[in-house]
């Protein structure tokens, strides 16, 4: 079990301290406090990341099968 500081995650997933925090108060990204710095798994790390690639794929309006080509031009 590797822990990471919240600098450290935030590096490797290419993210603001700040965004992670943010995660970690909305519940998708699992942390523990220790004094006051927040320590992550480097698996949670790895889980946070999956998993927001996916939420960025099927929000993608390319990953969308119901969109045509030219589906999104106007008259």
């Amino acid at each position: 079990m590797a822990l990471l500081t919240l600098v450290q995650a935030a590096e490797q997933l290419g993210v603001a301290p700040a965004t992670l925090r943010a995660q970690i108060h909305r519940g998708k990204l699992r942390a523990q406090k220790l004094g006051r710095d927040w320590l992550v798994d480097n698996a949670e790390v790895e889980r946070y990341r999956t998993d927001s690639l996916k939420r960025r794929e099927e929000s993608s309006p390319r990953g969308r099968s119901d969109l045509t080509p030219g589906a999104l031009k106007g008259p």
